[in-house]
């Protein structure tokens, strides 16, 4: 009898621990979700009032090179996603879809011409600093250089075409521009200006004396990014875009304010635009074909004054739509 009561009274105690540890746990793991709710993986929340804390010559730069920026970005994602086997279907392509192209090309092993859109160029097309892979990159990956000439100067993006091995270059897939055609897609092209380690490639409206092309930018660019050259009155903030392996600076006057807050009744630096450009006569073009849009704004630009010259100011006129010419037929570097 007495037995049977303490084996009873023994399974009621031990029933009422577990009950007990098991309330534990659960208040444990409540905790434990609580802390790691607050403290850890906390709710994303947005505010869409915040300003952040830029600059106001950071939104302002920001602002002026929004369109260019995202035109090399596009360019870049159509060549690295392009076929190694260029045809005329992706060419046109590339000309309509980026109508500041200077042209687009083919060229072996060696940096020979294999096929050129268009046929003719104004400058010396040169793509041998691009044979080379940068020890810093994987060998497929995008390379990028700039030319300075006296026509002007010229940026190359190159895609390499590689055979069975890494060693094995086929040849290169080249599309190139001129800097200041690509700055007339914006609606400001005076508002910046654009600098590279070869020097600088578009003055904007502070002209080609300014502290921006005395710059050092290969040993600025060594140590980092971005930041201020110059005094408060006169100085320059800039950041940096990088073409593969390749970097484009974006400049600015650190006395230039957003339109945001320009609205607000806040000083803005005055705009400029760069004069149309001349279209040549019909004389001087091929029968059948006339020249791409992108060569006649080159040519007025140079007349102007180019990268060396002042800046007309003048209203940009919009580019006339032109038929392209036959592209050169599907080519493949030996």
């Amino acid at each position: 009898m007495h037995r049977s009561f303490f084996i009873a009274l023994a399974a009621v105690a031990l029933v009422c621990s577990a009950c007990g540890q098991s309330q534990m746990v659960k208040d444990s793991w409540k905790f434990t979700k609580r802390q790691y709710s607050n403290y850890l993986n906390t709710p994303a929340e947005l505010d869409m009032d915040d300003q952040g804390s830029c600059e106001a010559y950071e939104l302002a730069l920001g602002e002026a090179v929004h369109t260019i920026d995202t035109e090399l970005q596009r360019l870049v994602r159509a060549m690295e996603n392009s076929d190694h086997n260029p045809d005329q279907a992706w060419v046109m392509s590339m000309v309509g879809r980026f109508p500041w192209l200077s042209g687009v090309a083919l060229v072996d092993k060696n940096g020979a011409l294999v096929a050129q859109y268009p046929e003719h160029f104004a400058k010396v097309f040169d793509v041998t600093p691009l044979l080379e892979p940068d020890p810093k990159q994987r060998p497929g990956d995008l390379r990028a250089y700039a030319q300075i000439t006296d026509a002007g100067p010229e940026v190359y993006i190159a895609n390499p075409v590689y055979g069975a091995g890494a060693e094995s270059l086929r040849g290169l897939i080249v599309c190139h521009f001129d800097p200041r055609m690509l700055a007339t897609m914006t609606h400001d092209p005076g508002a910046f200006a654009l600098a590279s380690p070869a020097g600088l490639l578009w003055p904007g409206r502070y002209g080609a004396g300014s502290i921006l092309a005395t710059q050092d930018w290969a040993e600025s660019l060594r140590k980092k990014s971005y930041g201020t050259i110059g005094d408060s009155n006169s100085g320059f903030f800039w950041t940096t875009r990088y073409i593969g392996n390749f970097p484009i600076v974006y400049a600015l006057s650190l006395n230039a304010v957003p339109s945001s807050l320009a609205a607000e009744g806040a000083p803005v630096v005055e705009k400029s635009a760069l004069r149309a450009a001349e279209q040549e006569s019909s004389a001087d073009k091929a029968p059948g074909a006339q020249a791409p849009a992108i060569r006649q704004e080159a040519g007025a630009l140079e007349q102007a004054g180019g990268r060396t010259g002042a800046i007309p100011e003048a209203d940009l006129a919009p580019r006339p739509e032109t038929p392209a010419p036959e592209a050169p037929p599907r080519t493949e570097p030996q």
